[in-house]
């Protein structure tokens, strides 16, 4: 490739990754955080209540409590999720029959043990909250927008591959030390996007998949199927489960001895049984799970709870391909297929990424500093979205952590207050960028490091301040992903804390610097984001 070809690549790869960078820092890190997301609902969640110790409850019995008198809605699905090791409850999720208002459902939470509803209602949502960013941003059609982010992420990863393809291993283990923060940057940028290159191309493909699949599904119904989208659904696997009502109550059959019977054939409890059309002649039980057994393999069985006879099944015995491909790929893309040290070197790799995209962004802010060849209002809209979507993001993540720990369960809407506190913060955020403290923005960077530091680590005293009996017994119990998170938030406090120490200590050699040089520029104007 000629010196043009790659002038050009390079100049597409800058732009096209600082277009990106806000979204896509969002991206990863809320999706590093996700992978520890049945840990931190733990986190949320158990301190506050009793874990009782003993044989678990039928199904049935379960069930029973979770329908005692409530209005529910028959002809809708009624859904039971299976305690986990993350997870020692039941999550029962009842349609109400006639409710005007959303949720049109209800959402419980039993004890496994003695059968007993311990809360209503969707009180613990900072995983989700945060799994959701990842997935959607939060924002109407969100998940396109990660889709095509995702797509544009690829093209960036292949133009960074051709560009540095000629000195690619003959240049891996440099790093140029000094003061050349220019080459120190372009070098931590290189080597972290050679080292995650299989992790960065696997999950821009597996968002591609996940967040366009209704562009592809549209383009397939229309070009292979014309315009049949109900036979695509059909060979693709997904088979809709609509018994027709019949208005006929019939005693339900022992559905104990059904879902003891699956779980000994795949050697795993369910994660899943939904009922549709619950006690009526045409009622069935659908029940899902994950193959112990195999890499990508889930099962769906469902039966008739009238007579327990098997209507469908659907695992390795009975595959689908297409429906084996997507769940590889989602085991793939969520790190959940060998144990707790693999999501930790995911989340690793994931913040990598961010590092990654945040080197790229000051590499491209340098460049143009430097050059003078970009506009001032475009360096300064760089600098203000690189430091709202990264540091930002960051403490206002810190906030929700914390508010979350701090709210009290009679709190009413506790998770708009949690919600609150993390837009409060980011908004908050964005109109100190625009301000004057924001002026040295190596301080700035610093101090929103140490504030968050500090708000990681006040959430864990209060933790043991609030629940330190609680949290004891839970890891007697050997219910331990409570401490699992708050040992992680303490490593992070230290590492915000140590970056904070950094990006301070080199604001003060910056403008001694300045100082010296009797120059009164602005400091941010002539420095990077980061030495």
């Amino acid at each position: 490739m000629n010196k043009e070809s790659i002038k050009q690549l390079i100049n597409a790869h800058g732009w096209l990754g600082l277009i990106i960078s806000g979204v896509l820092f969002v991206v990863f890190f809320a999706g590093s955080i996700s992978f520890f997301r049945p840990e931190i609902m733990a986190w949320s969640m158990q301190p506050h209540f009793e874990v009782n110790q003993g044989k678990q409850a039928p199904v049935s019995e379960i069930l029973a409590s979770a329908l005692a008198n409530r209005n529910y809605d028959a002809k809708e699905h009624l859904t039971l999720r299976f305690p986990s090791d993350d997870n020692p409850y039941y999550h029962a999720y009842i349609d109400i029959k006639d409710r005007p208002v959303e949720p049109h459902y209800d959402v419980l939470t039993i004890d496994p043990v003695t059968a007993k509803i311990i809360y209503e209602g969707d009180k613990f949502e900072l995983a989700d909250f945060l799994y959701l960013m990842h997935i959607n941003l939060h924002i109407p059609f969100g998940s396109y927008v990660v889709g095509f982010v995702a797509l544009f992420f690829f093209f960036a990863l292949i133009s960074g591959v051709l560009i540095h393809a000629r000195k690619l291993l003959r240049n891996f283990f440099q790093y140029r030390n000094g003061d050349h923060k220019r080459s120190q940057l372009l070098d931590m940028h290189n080597v972290v996007g050679v080292m995650s290159l299989p992790f960065t191309i696997m999950y821009a493909l597996t968002g591609l998949i996940f967040n366009l699949v209704i562009i592809y599904q549209a383009s397939f119904a229309f070009i292979l199927y014309q315009g049949d989208q109900d036979k695509l659904v059909q060979d693709a696997g997904y088979v809709l489960i609509a018994p027709e009502w019949q208005d006929k109550p019939s005693p339900m059959t022992d559905i104990d001895r059904i879902i003891n019977a699956t779980t000994e054939k795949y050697g795993v409890a369910p994660r899943v049984v939904t009922f549709y059309n619950y006690g009526d002649a045409s009622s069935v039980m659908q029940i899902r799970g994950v193959d112990a057994h195999e890499f990508g393999s889930q099962f769906n069985v469902s039966y008739s709870t009238v007579d327990g006879s098997l209507l469908r099944v659907q695992d390795k015995f009975n595959p689908n391909i297409f429906q084996q491909g997507l769940n590889s790929l989602s085991k793939l893309h969520f790190g959940d297929y060998a144990g707790i040290d693999l999501r930790i070197i995911y989340f690793l790799l994931g913040m990598a990424v961010c590092a990654l995209i945040m080197t790229g962004n000051l590499l491209w802010i340098e460049k143009r500093v430097k050059q003078r060849n970009a506009a001032p209002l475009t360096i300064a809209l760089a600098r203000y979205v690189t430091n709202l979507g990264s540091a930002g993001f960051i403490l206002a993540s810190c906030a929700a952590f914390l508010t979350e720990r701090l709210l009290s369960l009679n709190v009413t809407n506790r998770i708009d207050v949690m919600m609150l506190s993390f837009w409060l913060t980011f908004a908050l955020y964005a109109l100190i960028l625009l301000s004057p403290i924001a002026k040295n923005q190596r301080r700035l960077l610093g101090l929103t490091f140490y504030l968050g530091a500090t708000l990681l680590l006040s959430t864990v005293i209060i933790d043991w301040l609030m629940f330190s009996q609680a949290l004891i017994l839970q890891w007697q119990q050997g219910h331990r992903a409570t401490i699992a998170v708050e040992i992680g938030l303490m490593i992070s406090s230290v590492l915000m804390f140590y970056i904070g120490k950094h990006f301070c200590n080199n604001a003060h050699v910056a403008l001694t610097d300045d100082a010296a040089n009797g120059s009164n520029e602005d400091i941010s104007a002539k420095q990077p984001l980061v030495s």
